[in-house]
């Protein structure tokens, strides 16, 4: 299990864009909402390792427009990851291993789950870039309260991980990505395999839909909003 290369060489882009939602804080943990309250489908959006970066906001925006509410908790806690700590393994597997892994976040998932639930979402997907797939399909292995995830240029994946996915799977590889080929087949075998979907870019970089992403080159915003249409399709189909 590790991280993608790309993940710790390439920084992030800079991009300006108007969130359309809004910041909620409660029990202390804050949390950026957008999308019609009380809709019947939602997703809690893993973002990455960059946290609360405006590519994020912008795709969860635009994810919101297709009709479903969507939560991005803060899982970085106001502390994302820096180049430096990218660049030093010690401080990198620090992470992976502290405040970064599921065990850590477990329980923020949960409640963001149970925000949704309150405001009467009851069929809840989870989307997740980079570090946060990992969290994302490790969260669809227990009974978490989501039904479907989309895993977007994912990082740290292994097989174990599909062997215990308790429900579709979106998987959208960049050309830095491992291909996943025989991990996803185990998906495809399950029950609810007829749901699940692969779709690779060969011609994106890891990280392309999130903080790395050029939101200003053409041919990358045709290939992220082709991501956001198969994500807002599949939670449509998956969280029925």
């Amino acid at each position: 299990m590790s991280f993608v290369s790309a993940c710790c060489n390439t920084p992030p882009v800079q991009a300006e864009y108007t969130p359309i939602g809004e910041t909620i804080e409660q029990d202390g943990l804050k949390y950026y909402i957008v999308g019609d309250k009380g809709a019947s489908q939602g997703v809690v959006f893993w973002y990455d390792i960059f946290g609360f970066h405006p590519n994020a906001y912008q795709v969860a925006d635009k994810i919101a427009h297709a009709g479903l509410r969507v939560m991005i908790p803060d899982f970085l806690r106001g502390n994302p990851l820096t180049m430096a700590v990218l660049s030093d393994r010690p401080a990198l597997m620090e992470f992976v291993t502290g405040r970064g892994s599921w065990d850590f976040n477990r329980e923020m998932f949960k409640q963001a789950v149970s925000v949704l639930q309150g405001e009467g979402t009851a069929n809840i997907g989870a989307v997740g870039f980079c570090w946060g797939a990992k969290l994302a399909i490790q969260a669809l292995g227990e009974n978490c309260g989501i039904k479907s995830v989309s895993l977007v240029h994912p990082s740290m994946l292994e097989l174990k991980d599909f062997e215990q996915a308790q429900g579709p799977v979106l998987l959208l590889t960049s050309k830095d990505d491992p291909e996943l080929n025989e991990e996803f087949a185990v998906v495809k075998a399950k029950p609810f395999g007829q749901l699940s979907y692969q779709e690779r870019y060969n011609d994106r970089i890891h990280g392309f839909c999130g903080a790395r992403g050029d939101f200003t080159d053409p041919e990358v915003v045709r290939d992220v909003n082709r991501v956001i249409q198969l994500t807002a399709g599949f939670f449509r189909e998956s969280l029925k």
